[in-house]
């Protein structure tokens, strides 16, 4: 094999490599699964599960922050604001946002 060809082929080699290191770190999208209670009083814990959760960076009820714990890739429990408001619950990491399909019932 003549020096260019083997220029060639570990050129090859080191895009193939960068791209497999590359997806294998970039952050998967979060999903929210379920969320309890369905229906609570400002300042109430709630539980989310869902997947890839881990490294949450924010936590919104409503479009409002809530103060929150990231228990697991699969559980995150977050504090209602206190004035918070019905509406849908947003978790935000690296891998993007994710939003629940229902909305919590704040009372």
């Amino acid at each position: 094999m003549s020096t260019t060809h083997r220029g060639l082929v570990l050129a090859a080699f080191l895009l193939v490599a960068a791209a497999l290191a590359a997806s294998a770190f970039a952050a998967l999208a979060p999903t929210i699964t379920s969320f309890t209670p369905t229906s609570a009083k400002p300042k109430a814990s709630i539980t989310i599960t869902g997947t890839n959760l881990k490294g949450a960076k924010t936590v919104k009820v409503d479009g409002m922050s809530a103060k929150f714990k990231v228990d697991s890739a699969t559980k995150v429990v977050a504090t209602l604001p206190t004035k918070a408001k019905s509406g849908k619950i947003v978790v935000t990491t690296a891998g993007g946002k994710a939003t629940s399909s229902d909305s919590i019932k704040v009372s």
